[in-house]
């Protein structure tokens, strides 16, 4: 048992380092170029070229909008697939199951014909309506519902609560972690989204963030890494405030 410690304290750090190494480079080579340490990366982000900037906080926008829709909807689904009765309701959530392991590529075509039909190729709108109906938060938040007793949901009904008012007064504050792991997995899906955008867009100057990036030229590796890092916050603030609440929902989800 001791060599077995022995070995995973010495392993841990080794494996540690790996993972951070590349994030370490990149931020160490956002100060670096051809004439030594400068951050005239970073001033060109920040002020001098504005349209890194500007990029980025439309993208911060289109993947609040989407994270706010799944978790809508996810929220509503959930709900009625843990404790409401419909005809079909195991089929459909099993079918729910099936598109929820479906890879991404399978659902592009059809979702670029519908949205073609639509009118909306070529708008935010095709990135947005999509991913704000990916049942991976609906699975999520129908597991964490599971867990709400039914007498309080009842309790709350002869209250005079409705529907909306046992999930936002009872349900939710019950399950915020599932709330939050639902959020923060659909804002990281849409922050990092690459495919969607070169399918559904035609304008280069609409692309998000995430696939901008490309279009930076390769002399400008400096400005490439100051983007990388700049990328890298959001997603890193919003774990720091609530990776135990993501590590909760994950663990309900798996152990229902």
């Amino acid at each position: 048992m001791k060599k077995r410690y022995i070995f995973a304290s010495c392993l841990t750090p080794v494996l540690t380092l790996l993972c951070v190494a590349p994030y370490l480079y990149v931020f160490a080579k956002s100060f670096l170029d051809g004439s030594g340490l400068t951050p005239e990366g970073y001033y060109r982000v920040f002020l001098a070229e504005t349209q890194y900037l500007v990029r980025f906080w439309k993208s911060l926008a289109l993947t609040l909008v989407i994270a706010a829709g799944q978790l809508t909807v996810s929220t509503l689904a959930g709900f009625g697939f843990a404790k409401c009765s419909f005809p079909g309701k195991n089929g459909i959530f099993f079918l729910l199951m099936i598109l929820m392991i479906m890879p991404l590529q399978v659902t592009l075509v059809p979702n670029y014909l519908m949205l073609d039909k639509m009118g909306l190729l070529n708008t935010y709108y095709a990135l947005a309506l999509p991913m704000i109906f990916v049942p991976l938060g609906t699975f999520i938040m129908t597991r964490s519902f599971q867990s709400v007793p039914r007498e309080v949901i009842e309790a709350a009904r002869l209250d005079g609560c409705g529907t909306l008012g046992v999930i936002c007064r009872i349900a939710a504050p019950m399950n915020k972690s599932g709330i939050v792991c639902t959020m923060l997995l659909s804002f990281l899906d849409g922050w990092n989204m690459v495919e969607q955008p070169i399918v559904y867009l035609k304008d280069h100057g609409m692309y998000p963030f995430s696939v901008g990036l490309a279009s930076i030229p390769p002399a400008d590796s400096v400005i490439q890494m100051v983007c990388c890092v700049l990328a890298a916050l959001p997603p890193l603030f919003l774990f720091a405030y609530n990776n135990r609440e993501l590590v909760e929902g994950i663990t309900i989800g798996g152990e229902k």
